[in-house]
């Protein structure tokens, strides 16, 4: 009954989303007061230099409506993504209820966060990704999802993972080409070679740069084991169960382009889990998995045929996922 209502595009799916939004918002604007408000720790030298320049340094209220616009921009891009390529015919509206209840799992938007302004342009590297499958000559669009995925990486460092999630890509869609792989690899670097050219230029030193560098590669910090790293890496789990089962019990009824898009999206999702184990990174890199898991669900949801058990997933979805944006607010 409630995926039923769902998959409508009816006055009752956009009640739900006001709902969602009366969550999030308090935990936007309400969280400084109670000390909940997380810095970007995953911020890249041009985002911490746009942040302190934009915000002067601090967490105010603009960098939470920043946040709250950019989840909107996130959402539109999923929905150019799903409409160029056709992957379901699910309304707007149901992309944004599953993006915005995944966005409420990992760290509360109560800033601007680089993964956030990561996720725009992991977006449209997957457009152009997605493209390459029905192209002869693609070398020029492997450059280009790479120029995204690069752009992205220099506002969030765990955006790395999307140059090895692109290098798959090539593998899962196209015969193997070294010089296919070899230009995504140039189109990655080039944004990332531009800023420090840039950077140089005006201040005539790289030695910030360096420093941050040695930094994030000499950081050995162990990830504590706190109530928010178990719900969150909880939550991932579950959903990856769900997700993967039921990409699997519908394997057989999608196209070819299809498939291999739906593996693609589940090894990018685990690919970003496995990335909370790295060292450098914080909690705050699971935000992204928040893209993957809504065009599978999506997908999943709105194509399957009607059933008892898939009421219940998303019923434990919906729930689970609002449950855990109230504990947010006392863990």
């Amino acid at each position: 009954m409630i995926l039923k209502q769902a998959k409508q595009n009816g006055i009752d799916i956009i009640i739900a989303i006001v709902i969602i939004l009366g969550l999030l918002v308090p935990s936007m604007f309400l969280s400084g007061i109670r000390g909940y408000i997380i810095p970007p720790e995953n911020g890249m030298p041009l985002f911490n230099t746009i942040y302190e320049h934009l915000f002067d340094g601090g967490i105010n209220g603009w960098t939470q409506v920043a946040s709250l616009l950019l989840i909107f921009v996130e959402i539109s891009l999923l929905v150019l993504l799903n409409s160029d390529f056709e992957l379901t015919r699910a309304k707007p509206t149901m992309f944004a209820l599953v993006f915005l209840l995944s966005t409420l799992t990992y760290i509360p938007c109560n800033t601007l966060l680089p993964e956030q302004v990561a996720n725009i342009f992991i977006t449209l590297g997957l457009i152009k990704i997605f493209a390459c499958h029905s192209m002869d000559n693609a070398t020029h669009t492997f450059f280009d999802a790479g120029l995204f995925f690069g752009i992205g990486f220099l506002f969030c460092a765990p955006a790395a993972v999307m140059l090895a999630v692109g290098l798959i890509a090539i593998l899962v869609f196209r015969p193997i080409k070294g010089n296919e792989l070899a230009i995504h690899i140039l189109g990655f670097m080039t944004p990332v070679l531009f800023y420090i050219a840039i950077y140089y230029l005006i201040e005539g030193t790289l030695e910030p740069i360096k420093d941050f560098v040695e930094t994030k590669i000499s950081d050995t910090r162990l990830h504590t084991i706190t109530y928010n790293s178990v719900i969150c890496l909880a939550a991932d789990a579950v959903q990856l169960i769900i997700a993967s089962a039921l990409i699997y019990n519908d394997y057989a009824k999608y196209n070819l382009f299809h498939s291999r898009a739906y593996r693609l999206l589940l090894i990018m999702f685990v690919m970003i889990c496995c990335s909370y184990f790295v060292p450098m990174f914080s909690l705050q890199a699971m935000r992204m998995t928040a893209l993957p898991i809504t065009i599978l669900f999506v997908t999943v949801f709105y194509n399957s045929r009607p059933s008892l058990m898939l009421d219940i997933f998303f019923a434990v979805f919906v729930l689970g996922n609002m449950a855990l944006q109230l504990l947010w607010y006392r863990l």
